[in-house]
C-alpha cells in the first residue's frame, strides 16, 4: 500500500505545475480595531495546468485574503485555513486543481494611515 501511495504521489508531482506569486500587496481588516491593515504575502501554488491560469489564481488569492482578519492570518491554524480556502475557491470558481499552497513570506504592516494622522496632529 505504501509503495502505491508513494508511486501515485511521485506521478502527480511529475505532472504538476508550479506558479509563484511574490509580494502581493493587499489590505485586510483588523479584528481588534476594525481598521485596515496592509499585508504583503508571497505564495507558491502547485497543481495541474495552473501556469496558464495565473490571472484567475490571483483573483482567487485576493478573494481568499479578503475573507480573513489580519490577526487570523498570523496564526498557524489561520494559515492552514487560508490554504484550504485557496484550494477550494480555485476549484469552485474556475475549476482549477490546486494541490498545494505554500506561504513563503507574510508581512503585516501595522502602521496604518490613522496612526500617521494621529502622529501628525500631535506635532507643533
Amino acid at each position: 500500500m505504501k509503495k502505491t501511495a508513494i508511486t501515485l504521489l511521485f506521478t502527480l508531482t511529475l505532472f504538476a505545475g508550479q506558479i509563484s506569486f511574490g509580494d502581493i500587496d493587499t489590505t485586510v481588516l483588523s479584528k481588534k480595531s476594525g481598521e485596515p491593515v496592509n499585508i504583503k504575502i508571497s505564495l507558491v501554488l502547485q497543481g495541474r495546468d495552473i501556469e496558464e491560469n495565473r490571472i484567475a489564481l490571483m483573483d482567487v488569492i485576493q478573494s481568499a485574503l479578503g475573507s480573513f482578519w489580519a490577526e487570523t492570518l498570523v496564526t498557524a491554524p489561520g494559515k492552514e485555513e487560508f490554504k484550504k480556502r485557496v484550494v477550494s475557491l480555485a476549484d469552485k470558481k474556475y475549476g482549477i486543481e490546486v494541490d498545494f499552497v505554500y506561504i513563503t513570506n507574510l508581512k503585516i504592516d501595522t502602521c496604518t494611515l490613522q496612526k500617521l494622522r494621529k502622529l501628525l496632529k500631535g506635532r507643533p
